[in-house]
C-alpha cells in the first residue's frame, strides 16, 4: 500500500512536471490552478504544487515566421547635377552675396583719379568697336557684350582686380557684368552706362533717355501671385568639360538667334492692351516687396531680384511663355533677366524698368536719370589696352587659349562609323590621315584624305581644308594626328582626333601597323603621390610666328611633332646629371595626378595652362615634358607649347606606358575594348 501511494504521488508530481513544461512553443493561454483534489498523506514530502509558472530562465526567440532584415538602407546616390542646376546654383550664388549690380559715374571716376592706381578697377567697355573708337572711358579695353563669355574674351580679363563694364544706357553692360559674375569675375555695372558718363550724345551714339518724352502708363496696387508651378527648362549645353558648362550656357544665351536684351514700355504696354491676352507675357517686377505695392504693371507679379534664382520662385515661371522682367531703372531688371535667359527661360527686360513706365516719382522710388545734371567726365580715343594681360599681341596664345579652355577635341570610332554611315551625308566630316603613304595605300578610313604632318599647316594646303565642315584626323595611335588636331584648332577651324587612331578603327595588323601594348609596352617604372610645386616665374617664350597657322606650320617644318618615350625619359632623369632634366607637367585630372606621377611632375590643368599668369611658369631654357593618360592630351599640349616657342615634347603613350600599375595608369587602350574591326578600302 505504501508502495502503491507512492507511486500515485510521483505519477502526480509527474504530470505537474509536464503541465509546466508543456509540448509547444508557444506558453497556455491559462495557467493551470492547483488541484482541489486532497492527497493522502505520505511518508515522502511531495513538493508544493502552488500555481506553475512557465519557465523564463532562457527565452528563445520566436523563429516561427522569419523577420525580414532591418538595417537601415543605403540612400540613394544623388542625381548627376545637370546644366541647369550647375548654372542655377552660380545663379543663386552670385545674386545672394554682397555684391552690388551698379556704381555711379561719380564713383568711377574718384577711384580712376585718387592718385592710387594700384586700387583702379579693369574697365570694359562692352559697346561696339565702331562705338568704342568714338570714343572711352581711359584706360578701357573693348570686349562688345555678346563676345564677353568666349574664352578669348576671358583671357584679357583679369582673375584676382574688380572689373567694370559699361554701354549705352547700362543695358547690355549689366548683361555683361551678370555674365562675369556667374563665371566667378568681381564684376559691376557703370548705372546709365555712357549716358551717365558724357553728355556728347555723338559719343554715346543712341538715344538719351527724356523724362519729359517718358511715359506714363497705367499702374495696379493689387497684389498677383502666380497660382501654378512649371517644369524647369532644359538646357542643351555641348561642351565636353563639366567645370565649362556655366560659361558655355552664358555663351549661349548671348549669342542666341534673335535675342534681345531690352523691350520699350510702350512695346510692353501695347502687346498687353492688343486685345489678346494669349500673347501676354508673364510680367515679373524684380523690386522690392514694398516698392511692388506702391504700385506695379498690371498683372505683374513680384519675385525680387535677390531671390530670382531660386527654385521655389523658379518653379512660379513657365519655360514656354515670354516672360518680361522690370526693376526701377533697367538695372536689376537687366540683371534678373540675364540669369533666367542663361537658364533657359523666354526672357526680355523692359527698358528703364518704372523709370521708363511711369511719371510718379513715388512709385519709382529711386532717382530718375536727369541729362541736366548728368556727369561730363573725359574720354579718350586711343587703342585697347588689353596689352595690361600680356596676350594684345600674342594671337597664337589668345588662340591656345580660345581651344583649350573649352577642352581637346576628340571622337571614337563608334562615333566616327554612325556618323559616316547615318544615311545623312550633309553632316560627313572631311577625314585627314597624316600617316606614311604606304601604310594609307594598305587600308584607310572610305573617303580619308591622305597629307604629312609637315604639310597640313602650309598655307596652300590649309586654303584648300574645309572651313565650314568638321575635320577629323587619324593616324596610328593617336599621338601625331592629336599634334595636328591642336594646330588645325587654334588655326581657326573645327578639328577632331580619332582616339587611338587606326589601332581602333581596324583590327587587321596589316592595316593598323602598330598599337600600343598593353602586355609588353608599360615599363613598370616608380612613381610618386608628393606633390610638386612650379619653381618660379618667367618670361613668356616667343611663339615661332605672329599668327596661330604659320607658328604651327613653323613647328612642324622645324621637327615636330616631338615626343619622348618612357625609356628615354627614364634614362635621362637617372643619368646622374640633373642638369639635362626636364620639367615635367601632368595634364592628368588632379585626383589622378594625386594617385601618382613621374617623380617631380607639376600639375596643370589643360584648361588654365595657356592663361598669361599659368603659361609664366613654365621655363624657356629647359625642355619640358608633358604626360596624360595615353598620350593623346599631352600631344595636343605640346604642340600648342612649340608653337608658342617653347622647347616641349610628349611623353608617349602617357602614363600608360610608365607604369604597369592600373590604380596609376587609371585609363588606357584596351584592345579587347577600343578595337572595333571597321572596314578600310586600300590604295592610294
Amino acid at each position: 500500500m505504501t508502495r502503491h501511494r507512492l507511486l500515485v504521488g510521483l505519477l502526480v508530481l509527474l504530470l505537474i512536471v509536464l503541465a509546466g513544461c508543456g509540448g509547444s512553443s508557444e506558453p497556455e493561454a491559462t495557467a493551470v490552478p492547483p488541484t482541489n483534489t486532497p492527497v493522502p498523506p505520505t511518508n515522502t514530502p511531495v513538493p508544493p504544487t502552488n500555481t506553475p509558472v512557465p519557465p523564463t530562465a532562457t527565452p528563445v526567440p520566436p523563429t516561427a515566421t522569419p523577420v525580414p532584415p532591418t538595417a537601415t538602407p543605403e540612400p540613394e546616390p544623388e542625381p548627376e547635377a545637370g546644366a541647369f542646376e550647375a548654372v542655377q546654383a552660380a545663379a543663386e550664388a552670385y545674386v545672394t552675396s554682397d555684391a552690388k549690380p551698379v556704381m555711379t559715374a561719380d564713383a568711377l571716376f574718384e577711384n580712376l583719379n585718387d592718385g592710387d592706381p594700384d586700387n583702379d578697377p579693369f574697365v570694359v567697355s562692352v559697346r561696339s568697336p565702331d562705338h568704342y573708337a568714338l570714343g572711352h572711358i581711359p584706360g578701357a579695353i573693348n570686349i562688345p557684350w555678346k563676345n564677353i563669355a568666349k574664352p578669348e574674351s576671358l583671357a584679357k580679363l583679369p582673375t584676382d582686380r574688380p572689373i567694370v563694364t559699361y554701354c549705352y544706357t547700362g543695358h547690355t553692360g549689366q548683361a555683361a557684368a551678370t555674365a562675369l559674375n556667374l563665371l566667378g569675375y568681381d564684376t559691376i555695372n557703370l548705372k546709365f552706362g555712357m549716358m551717365g558718363w558724357t553728355q556728347d550724345d555723338e559719343v554715346l551714339a543712341t538715344k538719351r533717355y527724356d523724362p519729359a518724352t517718358s511715359p506714363d502708363y497705367p499702374l495696379e496696387t493689387e497684389p498677383n501671385e502666380a497660382t501654378e508651378t512649371y517644369d524647369f527648362p532644359e538646357l542643351a549645353i555641348e561642351t565636353d568639360m563639366p567645370d565649362d558648362v556655366v560659361r558655355a550656357a552664358v555663351d549661349a544665351y548671348l549669342n542666341a538667334e534673335g535675342m534681345k536684351p531690352v523691350i520699350t514700355a510702350d512695346a510692353v504696354f501695347e502687346n498687353l492692351n492688343d486685345g489678346d491676352p494669349d500673347n501676354d507675357p508673364v510680367i515679373v517686377s524684380v523690386r522690392g516687396p514694398d516698392h511692388y505695392a506702391l504700385g506695379h504693371i498690371p498683372g505683374a507679379i513680384n519675385i525680387p531680384w535677390k531671390t530670382i534664382a531660386d527654385p521655389a520662385n523658379l518653379a512660379k515661371l513657365p519655360s514656354d511663355k515670354p516672360i518680361v522682367t522690370y526693376c526701377y531703372t533697367g538695372h536689376t531688371g537687366q540683371l534678373a533677366n540675364t540669369v533666367l535667359g542663361v537658364l533657359g527661360y523666354d526672357t526680355v527686360n523692359m527698358k528703364y524698368g518704372m523709370m521708363g513706365w511711369t511719371q510718379d516719382d513715388e512709385v519709382l522710388a529711386t532717382g530718375r536719370y536727369d541729362p541736366a545734371t548728368s556727369p561730363d567726365y573725359p574720354l579718350e580715343t586711343d587703342g585697347d589696352k588689353a596689352t595690361e594681360t600680356g596676350m594684345a599681341d600674342n594671337a597664337v596664345q589668345v588662340a591656345a587659349v580660345d581651344y583649350f579652355s573649352q577642352g581637346t577635341k576628340n571622337i571614337t570610332a563608334e562615333a566616327l562609323f554612325e556618323n559616316l554611315n547615318d544615311g545623312d551625308e550633309g553632316n560627313d566630316p572631311y577625314i585627314i590621315s597624316v600617316r606614311s603613304p604606304d601604310d594609307y595605300a594598305k587600308g584607310h578610313i572610305a573617303g580619308a584624305v591622305n597629307m604629312s604632318p609637315k604639310d597640313v599647316l602650309n598655307p596652300e594646303t590649309l586654303a584648300a581644308l574645309p572651313a565650314d565642315q568638321e575635320i577629323v584626323v587619324y593616324c596610328y595611335t593617336g599621338q601625331t594626328a592629336s599634334h595636328v588636331t591642336s594646330q588645325l584648332n587654334t588655326a581657326g577651324l573645327d578639328a577632331k582626333n580619332l582616339l587611338f587612331g587606326m589601332s581602333s578603327w581596324s583590327d587587321d595588323p596589316e592595316v593598323y601597323n602598330k598599337r600600343f601594348n598593353p602586355d609588353a609596352t608599360p615599363m613598370g617604372y616608380a612613381t610618386v603621390t608628393e606633390p610638386f610645386e612650379a619653381e618660379g616665374t618667367f618670361d613668356l617664350a616667343s611663339p615661332l610666328a605672329a599668327e596661330p597657322a604659320p607658328a604651327g606650320d613653323a613647328y612642324f617644318d622645324g621637327g615636330g611633332p616631338r615626343y619622348t618615350s618612357a625609356e628615354a625619359l627614364f634614362e635621362n632623369l637617372n643619368d646622374g646629371d640633373t642638369d639635362n632634366d626636364p620639367y615635367i607637367i601632368s595634364v592628368r585630372s588632379q585626383e589622378d595626378y594625386d594617385k601618382g606621377h613621374i617623380d617631380g611632375a607639376v600639375w596643370y590643368s589643360p584648361k588654365e595652362l595657356f592663361q598669361p599668369d599659368v603659361l609664366d611658369s613654365l621655363p624657356t631654357d629647359r625642355e619640358i615634358v608633358v604626360a596624360c593618360y595615353t598620350g593623346q592630351t599631352a600631344s595636343q599640349v605640346t604642340s600648342a607649347l612649340n608653337a608658342l616657342g617653347y622647347d616641349a615634347s610628349s611623353l608617349l603613350h602617357g602614363m600608360s606606358g610608365w607604369t604597369d600599375d592600373p590604380e596609376v595608369f587609371v585609363k588606357r587602350f584596351n584592345p579587347g575594348v577600343h578595337v572595333q574591326g571597321y572596314p578600310t578600302e586600300s590604295g592610294s
